[in-house]
């Protein structure tokens, strides 16, 4: 048997929720920041997305996780999600999904009660806290990056 590619994968599950964490094998993605790599895989590396969801590494009801090197100076880790529709900027039940295997896996140091790291995401840096215990993940939470209202009460006009 002749190998083209090695892709290696972790699965994790956010209260049955699976998530498929890509942890090595994609080599260098194209883009100056993590949007700039979405909208890539949204577009011209819609090949490779549809290569990590579909059949046989994927599947219609669960999301991929692709872990990055972070673009951003403040951020530890770079984070899109891959969903069979398309490369989305963020997820919360994927972000548990990642964390538990980074932290589970040893790729970001595990501190007991409490581990701390930021995320490279598409939509901005989001504030990861993971409750640790024994060597596990049990819990965590996050603080998305910050958004705003463009504009408030007005009137949009729309075709039909």
């Amino acid at each position: 048997m002749r190998w083209k590619k090695t892709v290696t994968m972790v699965e994790a599950h956010a209260e049955g929720e699976v998530g498929r964490v890509v942890t090595g094998g994609l080599g260098k993605l194209p883009g100056d920041s993590i949007l700039d790599t979405l909208n890539w895989l949204n577009t011209d590396g819609n090949d490779l997305r549809r290569f990590l969801v579909n059949e046989p590494r994927g599947a219609a009801q669960m999301s991929t996780c692709l872990l990055l090197p972070p673009k951003h100076p403040d951020a530890d880790v770079g984070f899109i999600v891959l969903q069979g529709d398309k490369a989305h900027a963020m997820s919360g039940s994927n972000t548990i999904c990642l964390t538990t295997v980074l932290l589970e896996t040893g790729q970001i140091e595990m501190v007991e009660p409490v581990t701390r790291y930021k995320l490279d995401t598409a939509s901005g840096v989001v504030e990861v806290e993971a409750e640790c215990k024994q060597g596990k993940c049990v819990a965590v939470k996050l603080r998305p990056a910050d958004c705003y209202a463009d504009r408030l009460d007005e009137v949009v006009e729309v075709a039909g």
